[in-house]
């Protein structure tokens, strides 16, 4: 799982100039899509209530 969000990641690089979040839509809007490049804005919140970010990338110790 994670060797796949990473390919994704680094593919949204290579497209996009930013690690964008593999997970979430990229919306074309600049200060919207900044809070998605990983680790994105949500994913603090998401380790504490689900002990994991959304990908699976991120986890609780």
């Amino acid at each position: 799982m994670v060797e796949g969000v990473v390919k994704s990641l680094l593919e949204r690089e290579k497209k996009f100039e930013a690690r964008y979040c593999p997970c979430r839509r990229i919306t074309g809007n600049p200060e919207e899509d900044k809070k998605i490049i990983c680790p994105c804005a949500y994913h603090r919140l998401e380790i504490e209530r689900d002990g994991h970010c959304l990908c699976g990338l991120f986890v609780k110790a």
